[in-house]
């Protein structure tokens, strides 16, 4: 077994938060891939998404890692057998580990942003419609956000309320982003006409 702090593989290294997220849902309970999506989509907050077929690859180096392991075990559903995941000892102590290390820090950057810089005055128009396609997203994300707004009543909704409040906040700063970014450019387009 690898020395937890010598081996990066048997880390939670920081590079992907859903990887340290499903190991962390399967210590809270053991669970196959779609009910650990679930969970983990559920404690993430709407804008992450976790879908089953972006869980099992995870689950795979989680195993190979030591972290977790796999138990067939039947089910109701065809094909009647399903991989159950439960954490190890191992994993548990990375997940402390990876718990009281710093967060590393990370720029957002987005496609519509790289598409902004390597645009032309001439292409004004199509970055306007793609930031109006932009705006209407988020304001969706912004509802479904909302609509999965938790009692702060426990410890679980607490979190999960303030991961609402921190997606929210992001997606309504974007939102102001956009707007500003449409002004710019049709102060621009009007510029270029009246030349």
């Amino acid at each position: 077994m690898a020395d937890l702090g010598t081996s990066k593989e048997a880390t939670l290294d920081g590079k992907s938060p859903v990887r340290a997220a499903v190991l962390a849902v399967l210590i809270e309970a053991p669970g196959h891939g779609w009910d650990v999506a679930r969970r983990a989509s559920r404690r993430m907050g709407s804008s992450w998404r976790v879908e089953p077929k972006h869980v099992y690859p995870y689950l795979k180096q989680l195993e190979g890692d030591g972290l977790v392991r796999s138990e067939r075990e039947p089910s109701k559903r065809s094909p009647y057998v399903r991989d159950v995941y439960y954490p190890t000892e191992k994993g548990e102590r990375a997940r402390r580990e990876w718990l009281a290390t710093p967060p590393t820090t990370g720029i957002v950057r987005t496609d519509l942003q790289v598409r902004l810089a390597f645009s032309s005055e001439e292409d004004i128009p199509v970055l306007l419609r793609a930031l109006a396609e932009r705006r209407l997203d988020i304001l969706e994300e912004i509802e479904e956000n909302a609509a999965s707004e938790t009692a702060r009543v426990s410890y679980v909704g607490t979190i999960i309320g303030l991961q609402c409040s921190s997606v929210d906040k992001r997606l309504k700063a974007e939102v102001e982003w956009i707007d500003e970014a449409g002004r710019e450019l049709e102060a621009l387009r009007e510029k270029r006409l009246r030349r």
